[in-house]
């Protein structure tokens, strides 16, 4: 089973976020390995995670030796801010990662995450498609059964009442694109029940977001949302 999960909007600051991110703001923690920190707005289980850097030593650290990660995303957008990549999630990280195999695409992981939010230690693992010339979506398999995250997520405040969503993204090659979407079985863009991804194909990458949540439209910090 494939579902959406999350996009990475990075920003310089997370105060910066606080303040101008177009959601309410819910929570956050510290990937103490990875020298980053995030804060999260909820969309039902979905989520728009605001990424900084919080240790650049220790970032710059993992950037080398990472085959592949958000903090590549990072680093090949040139730290601008804006969305940089989004993750799909799965029940079966393993067994996905053997179907990519099979038709020929290069993986790394799964990688085995934890992160610190108030005391709380959250695990998850990670999979990553790798490609000299995309940024494909990455993979999450949460350590957490549905029940209890939803349970977690609805102690924030955030509301479970299901919004539509779809991401808009310009890509150089989207038969490339299509051919890893295929894998999944996600064809005419739709991811799940509430989310449909619209690829493009264009000479420059580029990304966006509409929410069916109501908001004011615009450009925040690098991103473009659209809100219906």
């Amino acid at each position: 089973m494939i579902q959406f999960d999350h996009i990475i909007h990075y920003v310089n600051h997370l105060d910066e976020a606080r303040k101008e991110a177009p959601l309410e703001i819910h929570s956050g923690g510290v990937h103490k390995r990875l020298g980053t920190e995030n804060l999260l707005s909820y969309i039902d289980t979905r989520y728009i995670e605001y990424l900084t850097i919080r240790d650049r030593d220790q970032f710059h650290d993992h950037l080398r030796e990472a085959e592949d990660s958000f903090a590549k995303a990072i680093h090949k957008c040139n730290y601008t801010e804006g969305f940089i990549r989004y993750a799909l999630a799965t029940d079966d990280i393993v067994q996905l990662c053997e179907r990519y195999r099979a038709q020929g695409f290069k993986t790394f992981g799964p990688l085995y995450m934890e992160r610190e939010t108030n005391g709380e230690t959250l695990r998850w693992s990670l999979l990553y498609i790798l490609s000299e010339t995309h940024m494909f979506p990455f993979f999450i398999q949460w350590e957490e059964d549905d029940d209890a995250r939803r349970e977690r997520i609805r102690s924030f405040g955030a509301s479970m009442e299901p919004a539509e969503m779809k991401i808009t993204q310009t890509v150089k090659d989207a038969a490339e694109w299509q051919a890893f979407f295929d894998v999944i079985g996600i064809w005419k863009g739709q991811v799940d029940e509430n989310t449909v991804i619209e690829i493009e194909q264009g000479d420059h990458p580029d990304m966006s977001i509409e929410i069916g949540t109501g908001g004011e439209s615009g450009d925040y910090l690098g991103a473009d949302y659209k809100f219906i």
